[in-house]
């Protein structure tokens, strides 16, 4: 489980931050902060994907990406004060049924 924040500048930049992050399959849990498990596979090219922005003609001296390893005893022991993550379950692997 990844929770991944960024501080962004350029409106364009940000959107395909972003969209990177949910093709991903990340989970946006606030405006600029992602969370979800990643593949090995996928996490790689992400990464990879991540510097690239990083050294873009768009980046920003004070821009910033977090990237935050989470292990399970983090998740189980999160507290949300306010509104829920709908998609907890989901994200968090818990889910295994699907409806149709």
């Amino acid at each position: 489980m990844h929770l991944i924040s960024y501080d962004i500048e350029n409106d364009r930049l940000r959107l395909r931050l972003a969209k990177l992050l949910i093709r991903a399959g990340l989970y946006r849990v606030q405006y600029s902060v992602f969370m979800g498990d990643i593949r090995e596979t996928v996490w790689k090219r992400l990464y990879a994907d991540l510097h690239k922005i990083a050294v873009s003609s768009d980046w920003q001296p004070t821009d910033s990406i977090l990237i935050l390893p989470l292990h399970q005893y983090t998740v189980d022991q999160r507290e949300v004060i306010g509104q829920a993550v709908v998609d907890w379950d989901e994200m968090t692997g818990k889910l295994h049924t699907l409806m149709l």
